[in-house]
């Protein structure tokens, strides 16, 4: 759908809606005065009226007592009231370049100055206003009071809602019917958002935060129908399996960054290029192609400084290196095991698996060798037995070093197998040769 396309189709649903409120605000046959103004709706002993100059270009709202009297001065629009506050547009200045939103109660009294650029009618005492911030929109919530409940991140989403960008539409003659669109290879894209009873009732009754898509960005909303997350995210994680701990991973463009999977706020900033399962209550994370570890409240625990890093275990132990070394550190940071090996493996059963100059041995959590570096082959101990080979040999190998034969390796298996097939080949060849002279032998006989 075309951007002119689609503002068209909003435009006739606005005007449709526009008649639709006319038609329902009753007769003045009671109250002649009203008969001076083009559009006029009641709200239990005041009214809305609006009179219209030139449609869409020059009209008034005035709110009013029952009698006619005006309780404000001439505005742009008043919106519907919902509970004691209605949305209002002021006049503009000469340097205003988009209409500003307020709220007055029902004596015309400004409650919430008009300072945003976008708001809707009060619901179970909080709605949205939208304004600038910095080169973007911004959102948040707010009370009746014009309290701030919860302000949305938007300088974390530096890519999207852009002011340069946005385009301003609203209805003929209400200002209050408007809104702030984003346009992304032609689907429409919005900040605030309103969902179906349905959906609603599905987010207001799920246990924790409510992930949604719409056209392949994800947004997050909280079960007080909340937007935490606006639809800009490229991915979630709601399998866990980048996740945990009390923080679940969240993608925008090519950085990973932390939310909290209970209320839907962001904790850590969209900062790193890859991320691991949580351990022992901390997140490796890389950042400028270093790993480092952050706690769940994002806190730097250990910090950007590996080449490569591994998950802790319960010996409290991590497997990193720099520069090609590997050795452990713990969940301080303090290196128990010097950076010194060609490799090393994480630690499981007590044992980590250390390689020096391509022979393999095991240590314990204080370095001591349990075997030596003597085997061409070997596995972490993931159980309380390994397998090993040396001298194309293969053993059971127990945690206290003791090997038990297992047979040959695998590669003199292979060696064995092709030998067989050699002499396979070379006994078939020899057999095929014989019984081919014999056959000719029998032919030059009968000649």
């Amino acid at each position: 759908m075309q951007q002119s396309d689609s503002r068209f189709f909003l435009l006739i649903l606005f005007i449709f809606q526009i008649y639709n409120a006319n038609s329902q605000s009753g007769t003045n046959g009671n109250k002649p005065w009203l008969k001076e103004y083009h559009e006029y709706k009641a709200y239990g002993g005041v009214y809305v009226v609006k009179k219209v100059n030139v449609p869409c270009r020059d009209y008034e709202t005035f709110l009013t007592d029952q009698d006619g009297k005006k309780l404000t001065p001439a505005f742009r629009d008043i919106g519907d009231f919902s509970g004691s506050l209605a949305e209002f547009v002021p006049m503009p200045s000469d340097s205003q370049k988009h209409a500003l939103h307020g709220f007055i109660n029902r004596q015309g009294k400004i409650v919430i100055p008009a300072i945003y650029h976008a708001t809707d009618k009060f619901y179970k005492g909080k709605t949205w206003v939208i304004y600038p911030a910095g080169k973007q929109y911004g959102l948040s919530y707010i009370d009746t009071t014009g309290k701030t409940i919860y302000r949305i991140p938007i300088e974390q989403f530096k890519n999207d809602f852009l002011i340069s960008d946005a385009s301003v539409d609203h209805v003929c003659s209400h200002d209050c019917r408007e809104d702030i669109l984003w346009w992304k290879k032609n689907e429409l894209f919005i900040l605030n958002w309103n969902f179906s009873p349905f959906i609603e009732r599905e987010i207001t009754g799920s246990k924790g935060i409510y992930h949604f898509n719409y056209k392949g960005k994800y947004g997050i909303i909280d079960k007080n129908m909340i937007l935490r997350i606006p639809v800009a995210l490229d991915d979630i994680d709601p399998t866990y399996k980048y996740s945990g701990q009390g923080m679940e991973r969240v993608q925008y463009c090519d950085k990973y960054g932390y939310i909290s999977p209970y209320t839907g706020e962001l904790i850590v900033p969209f900062q790193f290029s890859e991320t691991r399962k949580p351990t022992a209550g901390l997140f490796w994370a890389k950042k400028n192609n270093k790993w480092g570890a952050i706690d769940k409240t994002g806190k730097v625990k250990i910090n950007f400084l590996y080449d490569e890093a591994t998950g802790f275990t319960s010996e409290n132990r991590s497997a990193v290196a720099i520069n090609g070394k590997f050795g452990h550190i713990d969940k301080s940071g303090r290196i128990r095991t010097p950076l010194k090996y060609d490799f090393a493996s994480y630690y499981n059963n007590g044992l980590s698996m250390v390689r020096i100059d391509d022979k393999y041995g095991y240590i314990d959590t204080t370095g001591r060798f349990v075997t030596e570096a003597i085997y061409d082959e070997a596995l972490p101990f993931d159980r309380v037995t390994t397998t090993v080979e040396r001298s194309w040999l293969r053993f059971e190998l127990s945690l206290d070093g003791k090997e038990k034969f297992a047979g040959f390796s695998y590669k003199l298996n292979a060696v064995f197998i092709l030998l067989g097939l050699a002499l396979f080949i070379w006994i078939n060849n020899l057999f095929f040769k014989r019984a081919w002279q014999k056959g000719n032998l029998r032919f030059q006989k009968k000649r």
